[in-house]
């Protein structure tokens, strides 16, 4: 077994086992345990909108004006773990060193937190701006918050990945 196939092992194994923790912690946490997540997107939220949120312990971010709640559903947990995998499997292999590969990973993760906040605060800052404008019939604005998550989620992983693909043209590996 050649050493690049052998250290692509060892640290997607590692990406792996780091996306399978965050996944178990976030399939229990609340939203007092996910505040890393639910705080910098309700201040984007915040700042994107001009609506303010309160914390209410175990619910989330709840806007009174607006009846809406920025819950741990909400957190974007699911997207980091996406994201994270997605950079590690597509370009990890390309890099040759085991330093690079490490490096990479540091990196990826923290764009993909990055991203999580910026893309989690859009999706909900969408979210207000439609439901301001339209009125949905009972069931179809719950059909209509997914819609817009897919899209927004689908959207921001496809620049993530064209932009970590640019920037590691530019790099050495």
């Amino acid at each position: 077994m050649s050493r690049a196939v052998t250290s692509d092992g060892v640290v997607l194994g590692f990406v792996c086992a780091m996306a399978y923790a965050v996944k178990s912690y976030y399939s229990t946490a609340g939203a007092d345990d996910l505040r890393w997540a639910l705080d910098p997107t309700t201040y984007l939220v915040e700042h994107a909108t001009g609506l303010r949120f309160a914390f209410e312990r175990g619910a989330g971010f709840v806007s009174g004006s607006r009846r809406l709640v920025i819950a741990p559903a909400c957190a974007g947990v699911n997207f980091f773990v996406i994201a994270l995998l997605s950079l590690s499997f597509g370009f990890v292999p390309a890099l040759r060193t085991k330093a690079h590969k490490v490096a990479f990973v540091a990196a990826a993760a923290l764009s993909a937190y990055v991203t999580m906040l910026v893309v989690n605060a859009a999706r909900i800052s969408l979210h207000v701006l439609v439901s301001s404008h339209v009125h949905w019939a009972d069931g179809y604005r719950e059909q209509a918050h997914r819609v817009e998550g897919v899209v927004t989620y689908l959207t921001a992983l496809f620049v993530l990945m064209a932009t970590a693909r640019a920037c590691l043209e530019r790099a050495p590996r």
